[in-house]
């Protein structure tokens, strides 16, 4: 068993996604604090990161270039989930290092095949 960490700031969503990811047979580990979340992520290395591109504190593309900015932290795959479908979003989150993007309002079947991608 695998944890995934969910980063947002908007405690629905993180709700939903704990119960979707937990139908799947993983652990969640879920923080509003993106800050909070980096430190947590490079202590316990998660098996993937799923966090969202608008967040009052920091921005999911700020936040995955300040994972890759970290040894420890730098190779952990990283989703960045929004409900923007703008293609200059989608590339930004790519650009940054992001491994995938993922559109709210979040569907099973895409959270489950990015999770089997990564986790075993």
């Amino acid at each position: 068993m695998a944890f995934v960490l969910f980063v947002d700031d908007d405690s629905l969503t993180l709700q939903l996604m704990t119960r979707m990811v937990q139908m799947l047979g993983h652990e969640v580990v879920c923080d509003p604090s993106p800050r909070r979340a980096l430190q947590w992520a490079a202590q316990n290395q998660p098996g993937l990161i799923l966090v969202d591109l608008n967040m009052m504190e920091m921005s999911g593309v700020e936040f995955v270039r300040a994972l890759r900015q970290k040894r420890e932290t730098s190779a952990l795959p990283v989703f960045i989930f929004s409900a923007s479908r703008d293609a200059e979003d989608l590339e930004m989150a790519l650009q940054a290092g992001a491994n995938g993007y993922l559109f709210k309002p979040l569907n099973f079947d895409d959270l489950s095949k990015a999770i089997r991608q990564y986790l075993p």
